[in-house]
This record gives C-alpha cells, sequence and structure tokens, in this order.
C-alpha cells in the first residue's frame, strides 16, 4: 500500500490526466469539480480526524498527568498520533500507559484509573465526536464507512484500514460524477 501511494503521488499529474480522459474529452469542466470535489471532502475528512484524535490525546495526556503516570505529556501524544490508525491505535496507545502503571504502582488504584481513563475517553470521542463529525465532513454515512473499513481492511489488511475513508470518498465521487461508473 506504501508503494501504491507513493507511485501515485510521484504520478499524479499523469493520473489526473488519466481521469480527465476517463470522464470524457468534452467533460473537462464536470472532472475538474470531481477532483475538487473529493479533495474537499477528504480533505474535511483528515481535519477532523485530527481534531477528533486531539480531543482524545489531550484528555489522555492531562489524565495520566494526574493519575500519576510518568511521561503523560508523550503518552498523551502517542494516543494522538496511533489514534489515526483506525479501530485499534487507541487500543494500542492504551498498552503502554497500563503496562507501566501496573510496573510502577504496588496497588491496584493507578492501572484501575489508567483503564477508565482510556475507556472512558475511547467512548465519549468514538460515540459522540466521530459520528458527528466523520459522517458529516465526508458526506457517506457511518454504516457505509464501516463497511468500507471491513472491506479496505481485507482487501490491503492495516494500510487498507487505514486509507479505508479516503478511498471510499473518492469513489463515492467518481461514481457520483463519471456517468460510465454510477
Amino acid at each position: 500500500v506504501i508503494v501504491f501511494v507513493i507511485a501515485m503521488l510521484f504520478q499524479r499529474e499523469d493520473l489526473r490526466a488519466r481521469f480527465m480522459r476517463l470522464v470524457g474529452p468534452g467533460q473537462l469542466n464536470t472532472a475538474t469539480q470531481a477532483v475538487d470535489d473529493a479533495s474537499q471532502r477528504v480533505s474535511r475528512y483528515l481535519w477532523m480526524q485530527l481534531v477528533v484524535n486531539a480531543a482524545y490525546g489531550i484528555p489522555i495526556g492531562v489524565g495520566l498527568y494526574f493519575i500519576g503516570v510518568p511521561n503523560a505529556l508523550l503518552w498523551g501524544i502517542m494516543a494522538t498520533i496511533l489514534r489515526f490508525v483506525p479501530y485499534v491505535g487507541s487500543w494500542i496507545a492504551a498498552a503502554f500507559p497500563v503496562v507501566l502503571s501496573i510496573v510502577i504502582d504496588p496497588g491496584w488504584s493507578q492501572l484501575l484509573l489508567t483503564v477508565g481513563l482510556f475507556l472512558v475517553v475511547e467512548v465519549v470521542c468514538t460515540n459522540i465526536f466521530e459520528v458527528m463529525l466523520y459522517s458529516g465532513s465526508t458526506g457517506i454515512s457511518s454504516m457505509a464507512l464501516l463497511v468500507a473499513a471491513v472491506f479496505w481492511t481485507w482487501l490491503w489488511g492495516v494500510g487498507g484500514l487505514v486509507l479505508s475513508t479516503p478511498l471510499t470518498v473518492c469513489l463515492f465521487v467518481v461514481g457520483k460524477w463519471v456517468p460510465g461508473l454510477r
């Protein structure tokens, strides 16, 4: 997937020209609108993903600081970055502070507070922020995004999972603007 994306980026002008030919020689205006529509939807989605991930990472960092987990700022930043991997990134980010709280605290309180913090913040971000922001920014329903995530993960693994929403948005836009692909 990484090689595929790099190859596409190096040949983006050629791919754009091929897309214009696919749409049709007399449909330059339609092709331009389709490319603009796709870029706006993907940009809005990526911006909303950054907002949601920051809304996840900041409370994690602050909460871990007050719980007493060392390097709370680092874990908050890691939570923000790892949350870009859909569905599993936040749990990977939680593993490090949870293990650290097991190691440094002789009791159970720090472990339970750390696990509780991650659970509460994950539930709030997933069920409130993501639902409101993602489907509205892409123009695709939440259920369709879940089905697309399953499909792209099956096809390309973790890389497909990361790219599932942008790829689905691009396919949606192509289907909307190119009459032959409806």
